[in-house]
């Protein structure tokens, strides 16, 4: 598999929460209950927390090799997989919806970026195209079901891929 700027690729799926917590959210406020000034150290511990995982994952993208972006590639599916889960679980709909199109949009992008003069590239070609269309339907109906057979199928591939990279490395 070659990716055309595999650094890139992975930047656009790989990305670090960076918004602060905050405690209050969708809580109302009331004069009984002050702000505690504690919220916002926490919020500034938060984001520095952040930027350091932020500036963490870059360096982790800038010094890989395409092999290991591929499969940082095929992590990230499958943890927007398992996020679109619990988000389906908690009935947050929307946050669901973005999660599964964050998977569709790895797979989309590993298609793209297959070398098409090998005959596996046609069989995984095959695969990323049924991943996207089963987890359209999964996304329309939400269905844990449907997706959990793709967070298996996407494992297996990935830890494959994990096993040849360190079989070529030996």
């Amino acid at each position: 598999m070659a990716m055309n700027n595999p650094y890139l690729a992975y930047q656009k799926f790989a990305t670090v929460n960076s918004k602060p917590i905050n405690i209050n959210e969708g809580k109302e406020r009331t004069k009984s209950v002050p702000l505690v000034s504690n919220v916002a150290a926490a919020n500034m511990k938060n984001g520095y927390q952040n930027k350091i995982a932020d500036q963490y994952l870059e360096n982790a993208v800038m010094t890989a090799t395409p092999e290991e972006l591929t499969l940082m590639l095929y992590d990230g599916a499958i943890k927007f997989m398992n996020q679109a889960i619990v988000y389906i679980e908690s009935n947050s709909i929307s946050k669901a919806n973005h999660a599964l199109l964050r998977a569709q949009d790895i797979f989309t992008e590993l298609m793209s970026t297959l070398n098409r003069e090998y005959e596996l590239s046609k069989y995984l070609n095959s695969l990323y195209d049924y991943f996207i269309r089963t987890l359209v339907q999964a996304n329309i109906k939400k269905d844990i079901g449907l997706i959990k057979r793709v967070i298996d199928m996407t494992k297996e591939i990935r830890d494959t891929w994990a096993q040849a990279m360190t079989t070529l490395k030996k």
